[in-house]
């Protein structure tokens, strides 16, 4: 598929991305952006709940990056909220191949690995997001 084809693939989508690297937070944002979500962006787990407790999104993008990374505590807390606020909210992991597992066991519902392939990725957002 070229990238023409992928425009307002996300249409309506509202996106939390959630990124330390602000470089890959830029480009994926770019991307969501020509794809026509809406997004919101956080450097880290405690910006992305400030956001969590305004909005609510369609869809949370979460990148897993070791060591001290509070990306498991993010997840709880989004599980734990309320269904109205965005228990079930899908949330797709990108990180290391290693930590794959450990995020679909964590409630991840999708793990792009690195290096994240961010059209493959906006597929991913389109597909659980529908």
């Amino acid at each position: 598929m070229a990238r023409g084809e992928y425009a307002e693939s996300l249409c309506g989508v509202y996106v939390l991305l959630v990124d330390g690297k602000a470089t890959r937070r830029q480009l994926l944002r770019e991307v969501f952006l020509h794809c026509g979500a809406l997004v919101r962006e956080a450097a880290d787990a405690k910006a992305a709940r400030d956001v969590l407790r305004e909005v609510t999104p369609s869809v949370l993008v979460l990148a897993v990056q070791p060591p001290g990374d509070d990306a498991w505590g993010l997840l709880r807390f989004v599980r734990s909220m309320r269904l109205e606020h965005g228990a079930k909210m899908p949330i797709i992991g990108a990180g290391p191949a290693a930590l794959a597992a450990a995020g679909r066991m964590n409630g991840m519902d999708a793990f792009v690995m690195e290096p994240v392939d961010a059209w493959a990725l906006s597929r991913v957002v389109a597909d659980l997001a529908s």
